[in-house]
């Protein structure tokens, strides 16, 4: 099997948060038993500002580099190669609309193979990641590590609901040295939309959330939920019952919203540096 976690680590170099100008609102939150987290654009700086979003002409043309190292000839068409990848993206979430699912997620693995034809899943993993790797970068947010070392020290639970793909998770293990188990995720409390291809805003993975949690005996309102979205993150997770904190501290993943045509649920509180969530659990 591949070493993703490897391929990650040499591959990714060192991004800085770009600044909101956000001023933190930093409330006290009793109560707090689990912490609940998004991954891109919270956890992880997402170069591109969000999983799957980047430069079509640039894409194309690493796709094209990366299918070579891998020994891949590129498929024939009338399309670029990134053009039928979005396409096939759509027509898989047309599909799922139609069976009932109200936001869409691939399995980005049916996704590679559907474009390349037959090959060895290894090969598929390889592509999926270096692709990845290619056009949406990534680096750990300043104090992630520091964070979740924190929170586990506590006792707190800790969870994840996030748009994610298969190699998700090897960005802990590539880029923070450690697994994501490691790093104290309960995996009965971890929820990656690709696993279910079901994506956030819908509600549905912040309630398989609520439910697993109740069976470990916390409620809802002991939950803070993380993430960088108002839509996406915050007014589902608040939605659920769960408490929320917005994280705005970079610029490129921030997303208030402000121009959605519905009222959206407020955040319990506003953090710009991971370091701050300790202080809204005393």
């Amino acid at each position: 099997m591949p070493d993703h976690a490897a391929f990650l680590r040499t591959h990714s170099t060192p991004l800085a948060p770009d600044p909101t100008g956000l001023a933190p609102a930093l409330p006290t939150i009793d109560g707090i038993r689990c912490v609940a987290f998004d991954i891109y654009g919270t956890l992880f700086i997402s170069g591109s500002g969000d999983i799957g979003h980047s430069d079509a002409g640039a894409n194309e043309r690493a796709l094209r580099d990366i299918l070579a190292a891998h020994g891949i000839a590129a498929p024939a068409g009338d399309a670029s190669l990134t053009a039928r990848f979005t396409a096939a993206i759509a027509a898989d979430h047309d599909r799922s609309r139609k069976s009932g699912i109200d936001f869409p997620e691939v399995e980005i693995r049916d996704i590679w193979r559907e474009l390349l034809g037959d090959h060895p899943d290894d090969l598929i993993e390889s592509v999926a990641v270096a692709y990845e790797c290619a056009c949406n970068p990534v680096w750990p947010m300043p104090g992630a590590l520091d964070l979740l070392t924190a929170l586990k020290d506590r006792g707190l639970a800790l969870a994840i609901v996030s748009n994610a793909q298969f190699y998700t998770p090897f960005l802990f293990e590539g880029l923070l040295d450690r697994s994501i188990d490691d790093l104290g995720f309960d995996p009965d409390l971890s929820f990656f939309s690709c696993r279910f291809k079901r994506a956030k805003p819908s509600a549905w993975l912040y309630e398989q959330l609520r439910d697993a949690l109740t069976a470990q005996s916390i409620a809802p309102e002991e939950v803070l939920y993380v993430g960088n979205d108002a839509l996406k993150d915050i007014h589902p997770a608040a939605q659920t019952g769960f408490r929320t904190a917005l994280f705005a501290g970079d610029r490129r993943s921030l997303r208030l919203r402000e121009d959605h045509p519905e009222p959206l649920l407020p955040p319990d509180a506003i953090v710009t540096a991971l370091a701050q969530i300790p202080t809204l659990i005393p």
